[in-house]
């Protein structure tokens, strides 16, 4: 029976610091988990001794080593999510003591088996709806990934110092034995030291908002000026280029007056061909920008372009008319563009291929399509999977990277394909 109750034991502790983790384990790490967890328990069940403290720094010490990424943001939702476990369990053994009269004692002795089962589903239960609640409505991830590391080790110590006050508080209420009194007081103790996490999380969640707020308003406006300066440079390009342009007729003109048509050839692909072609290919790429709002995408957008252009990649653009980009996460939205652009780029560069990136409104919805030319073929299965690269070892966290933001936005879809020889990365979102 001990190690019945250790089972069940385990797997709450389990669900609660991994079910708002960042990342999935391995089954085999969760069952690593479940084992250690087990034996600790039946050790304590034999021995008499309480090792609640022990068993929690262990569990902490594995994550640790678990974990790939984020490893300190990781283990503050480990221990927050210990934190809710116990305020819930003793919460319910509340209830249940108050509904049905039956004291915290006796379930323990004679209800533990049922009421563990009923509190397995309703934490698996409230372990779903937080996370729903920290990813898909506070963007956690995000937050976790610009907060400053100082800041992430200060709540990490916050919440392992309150972890341990619950832990602690618990083992010594199976060591004297439960009253209602003692479960309503904890139960004060835990909302209060919950509260306070919480406003930690909230304070430092506002902070990094507030500081990305301020970037983005200096960025926009480092945009804005750049844009204006470049748009004034084309035009003193072009005026520079329409003189030239007429310059290098006049001499064509009198390579054809004399016939000397060999040598006209030669003329025009030294002198004529490739500059024009360059030119009018970013001409044409900045004639479509115009099409698109706000400017925190067009400057994104402009900085791409000229960046694929200054590493001699021909980029076309295509953008339909009055493109708003009104969308919530438009941040994140530009960090996926980002990535995809960057990928296309890369590969384009490669082979000294084309870039083309479009971008179309469909009633209420936005298609971004990105399109390159390719040297090594992608393996569609793998290209979200973490590691996996064509350009070789210690890549592959750009598309891993965004995956995960994508699947915080229930109104985002991706598409990859293959297509004429031709990688096409599609991104749709409703706005």
């Amino acid at each position: 029976m001990e190690v019945i109750y250790s089972l069940l034991g385990a797997f709450v502790v389990v669900v609660s610091m991994c079910g708002l983790l960042t990342e999935r384990l391995k089954i085999w790490q969760y069952l690593c988990l479940e084992a250690y967890i087990t034996v600790m328990g039946v050790w304590e069940f034999a021995s008499g001794r309480v090792i609640g403290v022990l068993m929690f720094v262990g569990v902490v010490l594995l994550l640790l080593l678990m974990i790939r990424t984020s490893r300190v943001g990781n283990l503050c939702l480990a221990c927050l999510g210990y934190m809710l476990n116990i305020l819930l369990n003793n919460s319910l053994i509340l209830v249940v003591s108050f509904l049905f009269c039956i004291s915290p004692s006796k379930i323990a002795e004679d209800y533990y088996i049922c009421f563990s089962f009923i509190y397995c589903i309703i934490l698996l239960l409230v372990i779903h709806g937080i996370r729903i609640i920290l990813y898909r409505k506070m963007h956690i991830l995000y937050y976790l990934e610009k907060m400053p590391y100082a800041v992430k080790f200060g709540l990490l110590i916050n919440f392992f110092m309150y972890t341990v006050l619950f832990v602690v508080n618990v083992s010594l209420g199976k060591k004297t034995g439960y009253s209602n009194y003692a479960i309503q007081f904890n139960v004060f103790l835990f909302v209060i030291c919950m509260l306070v996490s919480n406003y930690l999380i909230v304070v430092c969640t506002r902070h990094v908002k507030s500081e990305e707020a301020r970037i983005m308003e200096l960025k926009k406006q480092r945009l804005l000026e750049d844009y204006i300066n470049n748009l004034e440079n084309m035009v003193e390009e072009t005026k520079a280029f329409k003189h030239d342009y007429k310059n290098m007729l006049s001499t064509m003109a009198g390579f054809i007056h004399e016939n000397r048509l060999e040598e006209l050839r030669a003329y025009f692909n030294r002198k004529l061909e490739k500059p024009a072609y360059d030119k009018l290919d970013e001409m044409q790429a900045w004639q479509y920008l115009k099409n698109i709002q706000p400017m925190e995408i067009k400057g994104f957008l402009f900085e791409k372009v000229l960046s694929a252009l200054g590493k001699g990649i021909r980029v076309q653009v295509e953008i339909s008319k009055n493109v708003n980009v009104e969308y919530e996460g438009l941040t994140d939205l530009i960090r996926i563009l980002g990535i995809f652009i960057d990928n296309a780029i890369e590969a384009a560069e490669e082979k000294k291929g084309e870039v083309c990136i479009i971008v179309v409104k469909i009633d209420d919805r936005i298609l971004f399509q990105i399109m390159n030319d390719y040297e090594k073929r992608p393996e569609l299965a793998k290209i979200f999977e973490k590691g996996y690269s064509t350009k070789g070892d210690g890549r592959g966290m750009g598309l891993y990277v965004a995956h995960s933001l994508m699947n915080e936005y229930e109104d985002m879809v991706c598409e990859c394909r293959v297509e004429k020889e031709r990688f096409v990365q599609k991104l749709e979102i409703l706005i």
